[in-house]
């Protein structure tokens, strides 16, 4: 099958690439392994930032009508104990709690409503990325570009030679839907201790979702931590993930370009995965129609590279600060427990940067 482009991964990356490439009246195949809906390892907050992206595309309605729970501030915890507090200037503008079963769906369905062609349940074996030859258990997939939007562990870049050289993470993700506890506020409550940290939060009137990042040579059980802070708390069936974080990915090669978490993954505490991976996706289709007119994707693809990049020394400076405290959350510990509370001059900046509506 021949496409103009072919976009595996139909996460927030991947869909709204091939929404703004269709509306531009490319071919788009856009393929997944998975069938969807389908529930995603996540914290499923949106980051205020992608309102600029939802109203630029003409989505901010329909985004807006989707089921959500409006987060009104967060509070970080250390061991139980609360160090500081922030209420959101915007909350009617402010980070939203979204199911990813919901919003990735939602997404998927625009870009065939663009006119992408969606093949769900496609398992990619192999990727000829001089050629633009994707080979799928649906079979070979054609395209002038070929995006990888397929996320962290992302089977594009390791077949294309993209894919940093393997180093151990013996950080893992953890995420579970439970019943609301009837105190729960508004707020996103972010717990820190020894072996990781969790974040707490409602989904809707009735549900909350948990999502839990820890030191596996330390704990690989998350009911654990949730009873010890959050209790009662029954046993729950919880999603995994594996790493958390990674080296960043060569971003192309030949035909390929990765977007989202296939070429960078985000310290997932600040709620910035989305908002990067929309951002991302959508640079790379926006590049590619200008490469397309030019009838020039070499020259394309040197732009994306060069943008992809500033944009991230732009944009993710809070979250690699944010990063480089938490990768060792006992350390982490031990200074907030010297400290008695955060200083909230640097916490209010990072989170103005983390927060600020785009």
């Amino acid at each position: 099958m021949s496409h103009d482009a072919v976009i595996v991964g139909a996460a927030p990356a991947g869909s709204l690439a091939a929404l703004v490439l269709a509306r531009a009246g490319k071919r788009v195949a856009l393929l997944d392994r998975a069938a969807f809906p389908r529930p995603k390892v996540c914290g499923n907050c949106v980051n205020p930032s992608t309102w600029a992206i939802w109203q630029r595309l003409g989505l901010a309605k329909s985004f807006a009508a989707l089921p959500h729970h409006a987060t009104t501030g967060f509070a970080i915890h250390c061991e139980g104990r609360p160090v500081f507090e922030h209420d959101f200037p915007s909350p009617d503008r402010g980070p939203r709690v979204v199911s990813r079963e919901v919003l990735d769906d939602w997404l998927r369905r625009e870009a065939e409503r663009a006119g992408a062609e969606f093949f769900p349940e496609t398992t990619v074996t192999g990727v000829d990325a001089v050629a633009g030859v994707v080979t799928t258990s649906r079979g070979e997939f054609r395209g002038e570009l070929v995006i990888g939007a397929d996320g962290r562990n992302s089977q594009v870049a390791r077949l294309a030679g993209l894919m940093p050289p393997p180093r151990r993470c013996h950080r893992v993700g953890w995420q579970a839907i439970i019943e609301a506890p009837p105190a729960l506020d508004d707020h996103v409550h972010m717990h820190v201790f020894e072996e990781g940290y969790f974040g707490f939060s409602r989904t809707d009137d009735t549900h909350a979702v948990i999502s839990m990042v820890l030191d596996a040579r330390r704990s690989q059980d998350p009911d654990r931590f949730a009873r010890r802070y959050l209790p009662p708390f029954a046993p729950t069936e919880w999603l995994r993930l594996n790493p958390i974080t990674r080296a960043n990915a060569e971003l192309t090669t030949g035909r390929v370009w990765l977007a989202g978490d296939a070429a960078r993954v985000v310290e997932p505490f600040t709620g910035e995965g989305i908002g990067f991976a929309l951002a991302t996706g959508t640079l790379a289709a926006e590049t590619a129609l200008r490469g397309f007119a030019r009838n020039d994707l070499a020259k394309a693809r040197k732009a994306y590279v060069w943008t992809h990049r500033a944009m991230y020394r732009r944009r993710a400076w809070a979250n690699l600060l944010v990063h480089s405290v938490l990768v060792d959350p006992a350390r982490t510990v031990r200074l907030v427990r010297r400290m008695e509370r955060l200083p909230r001059g640097v916490v209010s900046l990072l989170s103005r940067r983390v927060h600020a509506v785009g």
